[in-house]
């Protein structure tokens, strides 16, 4: 029997292992790829084990199936093992989380950075807990644990990847100062307006990307929102937390967003048919989407050139509702701007601020009614 030989590839920033597996009955050469290694030298500490797989006939032929058809059957198997309450929260985690997200990915091709990405949008753009993110990595990596049992695939890509800690809030947001320091600094930049949003209406990433000029109503002063872009592409934003959801703008943001505009008419004018007119307010000069990794991207590389306090782009959303739970803005308004579905949410996030709040708002009351009082007598005299 002829020996199996196989390479290592570089595909992007990562790593794969392409393994020779001789012809089929055309004539055709057989390859099978195993992607997703971060480093050069893990995947070639790993070919020895799959070649010698291969040779000695315990190799597991890749399969067609997606992650979301084996997470339907996985599930299934799982009524006769666990806990009817369990069964419950597993099943409403993998329909509003994992399959959403995950489940159009072949279960074979399923590697470490859909886990992370995935991770990371569940924390940022769905501002999960970190307890709840931490139940849903539980669910996946036993679902990938059963899969390797069962011979489907050779490695649990789950295994070993850290989810955020659970703990006190690790939010960081920026004061006025530092915040206008940033936005003044930026502002001259064609894609200003994408980092102006989130900052003066608390909108997620996902929802600035996908914000079309028909979601935008200048005479009435307001947007909704209506989309939102992923990794994965466009998705609509009708959910329980944002249906039709609207949110107030300020003269300085509807100055900016018409800026904005002027310049896309530009842009439009100037690449003629190439333009690929997608209605998006934030997009390249050639009209197509910009997707969340080149908008951080370009968020870190304005931070290495701004002298404020290094944040995530995520926090600008919690700067603004800090600020305007700050200024006295009623939690509810806060809540219903950021698009939570209930005022707990926002409570949970940034229940820490309202001590403060307090003294502020009880210093400020007890000034107007005693000199209210002041004034009345003072007048009566």
């Amino acid at each position: 029997m002829q020996k199996m030989k196989g390479h290592i590839r570089k595909r992007g920033n990562k790593y794969a292992i392409v393994v020779d597996l001789g012809r089929d009955h055309n004539g055709k050469r057989k390859q099978t790829w195993f992607s997703g290694y971060d480093r050069k030298k893990d995947a070639e500490k790993d070919l020895p084990r799959i070649l010698n797989e291969i040779n000695q006939g315990t190799f597991i032929e890749p399969s067609n199936e997606t992650f979301k058809t084996y997470l339907e059957k996985w599930i299934r198997n799982k009524k006769t093992q666990i806990k009817p309450t369990t069964l419950d929260n597993y099943t409403r985690m993998l329909q509003n989380h994992i399959i959403p997200a995950l489940g159009h990915i072949k279960l074979e091709k399923l590697n470490r950075l859909h886990l992370k990405e995935f991770y990371s949008m569940l924390e940022e753009e769905k501002e999960l807990a970190p307890s709840s993110i931490k139940k849903i990595h539980a669910i996946v990596r036993s679902a990938l644990s059963d899969a390797v049992e069962d011979g489907l695939i050779m490695k649990n890509v789950a295994s070993g990847i850290k989810t955020p800690r659970i703990g006190p809030s690790k939010i960081k947001v920026w004061d006025e100062k530092q915040l206008m320091t940033f936005l003044n600094s930026i502002k001259e930049d064609p894609l200003y307006i994408a980092f102006h949003l989130p900052a003066m209406t608390g909108m997620r990433r996902g929802e600035v990307l996908g914000l079309r000029w028909q979601d935008i109503d200048f005479d009435q002063k307001i947007l909704r929102v209506m989309q939102t872009i992923t990794t994965e592409g466009f998705s609509d934003a009708k959910t329980q937390t944002s249906d039709k959801r609207t949110i107030d703008l300020d003269d300085v943001t509807i100055m900016e967003l018409k800026k904005r505009k002027k310049i896309v008419a530009q842009d439009k004018l100037k690449a003629g048919p190439a333009y690929e007119d997608n209605d998006l307010v934030v997009c390249t000069p050639l009209g197509k989407p910009i997707y969340p990794r080149n908008y951080n991207r370009k968020w870190y590389n304005f931070l290495e050139k701004v002298d404020v306090p290094k944040i995530r782009v995520h926090d600008l959303r919690h700067t603004h509702a800090t600020l305007m739970l700050l200024q006295g803005i009623p939690v509810k308004v806060v809540s219903e701007r950021l698009g939570h579905a209930s005022i707990e949410i926002t409570l949970n996030i940034y229940g820490h601020l309202l001590p403060s709040i307090q003294k502020e708002a009880i210093k400020l009351f007890s000034k107007n009614l005693f000199e209210n009082e002041k004034k009345e007598n003072k007048n009566s005299l």
